[in-house]
């Protein structure tokens, strides 16, 4: 069935517009319902709660709270924590669910809701779609709030985080004395924990963008806008540079030349080590549609298979745990490593990523130097809603798609897709050489835009 309020990653929207406060206190009703229902024994449910350092994420975690609390639900606020930290210490607390408040890379007026279950894992669609119908029953739900005796509690828990560093830091057996390391906190949910881990592993570090003030979030930083970042690590000469999402989900690096090394690269990196050291299970990784034609035959020249899925971590995800692989992500950076955490974790893929850099005893612009990737481009559409929801029925531009696609058979590949939490249509077109990818991004867009703008 079609959701109404959940689209892939969570609940997502505008703040105090689409994210309304009658809103996430519903949400805050539903679930509370929900897992006070399904929970076993006399004790509360107990939630770990976490976010970014958006404005409106005190607003909304106190909506959420309200319902929450009032349905007997009590919660730990271990503060501001990269999604990837509340997903772990769900699982290590015991807890009977997480959440994260956040909206990820999207700008700050937006806002986001993803939950998670005991296991760590992000709910599944039946789940959220029997929370939607909780929440379309309100009058119901407010039966079964408990008496004022009765109450969920609130507690501040943020001293958790050190748990966490402990995880971060179990994972790697290095030392990273002589690493010089420029770290982009994208002024969200790293600003604390990516420098304190990288003090504790050594390294020398050069942390910007790590003042957050509730509306700087993502704004010209973080792994979506890497230009500073780029710049710094020439200025002090430092090895590499690591860029992080509103969330820390996600990692974008830099080497020492100022080339922005994605995701894809990051995970041949990672890939590799593993491989050599016999703990890349039957030596594959899960990436998406959207990774590059040119990694995927460096990786065919390692020994190393690769197994597409759609755009989404959480498809991603399902490619792994179908096949038993450990490693897996996306271009964008969110890679998921299932030896440590259950969801992509941008700051422990960076300590990875420079644990393999060191094992290697080369510099990160020397292993990446033989990958030859095609010439690639994207073009964001903004399109109406109502529009977006059925872009894909629309005869005239699936013909139109069809069309350029066999065109360029065989020189590259068209890929046009709906974002799943902002309303877009995004063009891809990858070929052998810049020219037809210009030519096609252009044609497409230009027809998109005529159709659904």
């Amino acid at each position: 069935m079609a959701r109404k309020y959940f689209g892939t990653d969570g609940m997502r929207g505008e703040a105090n517009k689409d994210l309304t406060i009658d809103l996430v206190t519903d949400l805050g009703l539903a679930l509370g319902y929900y897992l006070k229902k399904n929970k076993k024994g006399d004790t509360k449910p107990k939630v770990i709660l976490g976010t970014d350092t958006r404005i409106s994420g005190y607003m909304i975690r106190s909506a959420l709270t309200a319902g929450l609390n009032s349905m007997g639900i009590n919660i730990d606020f271990v503060g501001v924590l990269p999604t990837p930290g509340v997903c772990y210490l769900t699982r290590k607390l015991n807890a009977d669910a997480g959440i994260m408040i956040s909206a990820s890379h999207n700008p700050v007026k937006d806002n986001g809701i993803k939950i998670f279950s005991q296991s760590g894992y992000k709910l599944p669609d039946e789940v959220e779609e029997e929370l939607e119908k909780l929440m379309e029953n309100r009058e119901e739900l407010l039966k079964h709030q408990v008496p004022g005796d009765n109450l969920g509690r609130f507690k501040f828990v943020e001293d958790d985080m050190r748990i966490y560093l402990d995880f971060l830091g179990s994972t790697v057996k290095k030392n990273f004395k002589g690493m010089k390391i420029v770290i982009d906190a994208a002024n969200g949910a790293a600003y604390r924990v990516a420098s304190k881990i990288y003090q504790r592993l050594g390294a020398d570090i050069i942390v910007i963008n790590n003042i957050p003030n509730g509306k700087n979030i993502n704004v010209k930083c973080g792994s979506t806008h890497p230009e500073l970042l780029q710049e710094v690590v020439k200025v002090y000469k430092a090895d590499l540079g690591l860029a992080f999402d509103g969330d820390a989900d996600r990692l974008i690096a830099v080497d020492h030349t100022g080339h922005i090394v994605d995701g894809d690269l990051i995970i041949a990196i990672i890939a590799q080590s593993l491989k050599k050291k016999g703990l890349l299970n039957d030596n594959k990784v899960v990436t998406t549609v959207l990774s590059n034609m040119g990694f995927e035959k460096y990786l065919e020249e390692k020994g190393i298979g690769l197994i597409r899925a759609n755009v989404g971590d959480r498809y991603v995800l399902e490619k792994m745990k179908k096949f038993g692989l450990n490693v897996g992500g996306e271009q964008s950076g969110h890679i998921l490593m299932l030896d440590y955490n259950t969801t992509g974790d941008g700051v422990l893929s960076s300590i990875q990523l420079v644990s393999a850099i060191l094992d290697s005893g080369k510099s990160l612009n020397e292993l990446i130097k033989d990958i030859k990737l095609w010439p690639q481009k994207s073009q964001n559409i903004i399109v109406a809603k109502e529009k977006k929801a059925t872009w894909d029925s629309n005869e005239e531009l699936m013909n139109f798609i069809k069309e350029k696609e066999k065109e360029i058979n065989k020189k590259g590949r068209v890929l046009v897709r709906a974002s799943g939490t902002e309303p877009l249509i995004r063009v891809m077109v990858e070929a052998e050489t810049m020219e037809i990818v210009d030519k096609y991004v252009k044609i497409l867009s230009e027809k998109v835009q005529e159709i659904l703008g």
